[in-house]
């Protein structure tokens, strides 16, 4: 056999890249082979299935977000604020510009068509980046209102990510920004 051309991690963030464009249900292994430059033989040496491929994915996304955005949502800050922009940045960037980012919610819109094991991943990423902002709103907030504002943060992003896919001029991350920024502000005169 012949060495690939690509390493396994740009094999999986072009595999991501054919999901992103075309979701599950569009996206064959056939595609899959060929944005990675390989035959449909050779594909399956690296990976058993598509649905095997798809997890690897979601879940070196979610190590990633884990080891970066969610460690920094549960480290303690004497600074919200400034370190909510540090976040925000950070998101910014891996949703915008990763490669890897918004696959999941793009993913979340074809739920009913996917595996079970595909589906409790996504139900994961999304519980863990949740309980990643509860922890740092805990720290401005009573648990009832940090846990509202961790489910409303997601559901935010998610949403903004998806719409600056569709109008990337409209700046739905930035507003989602001064939103969370307002809330900070309001929790920091609170508890001055």
């Amino acid at each position: 056999m012949r060495p690939r051309k690509l390493s396994r991690e740009q094999l999986l963030l072009q595999s991501a890249l054919c999901f992103k464009q075309h979701g599950y249900t569009g996206a064959s292994v056939s595609m899959l082979a060929q944005a990675c430059g390989l035959s449909k033989a050779a594909f399956y040496y690296d990976f058993s299935s598509k649905d095997a491929l798809l997890y690897e994915i979601l879940d070196t996304t979610h190590q990633q977000l884990r080891s970066g955005i969610f460690l920094q949502l549960r480290q303690t800050h004497s600074n919200l604020t400034a370190a909510y922009r540090q976040i925000h940045a950070n998101a910014e960037y891996f949703f915008s510009f990763g490669g890897m980012g918004c696959l999941a919610g793009i993913l979340s819109a074809e739920q009913p068509n996917l595996p079970e094991m595909i589906q409790k991943k996504l139900i994961d990423v999304f519980q863990d980046w949740e309980q990643a902002f509860f922890t740092f709103f805990c720290q401005c907030m009573h648990e009832t209102q940090a846990q509202i504002w961790a489910k409303l943060s997601v559901a935010d992003y998610e949403g903004a990510i998806l719409m600056s896919r569709i109008r990337p001029e409209a700046g739905y991350l930035g507003l989602l920004q001064q939103r969370i920024l307002s809330q900070l502000n309001s929790c920091n005169r609170v508890l001055s």
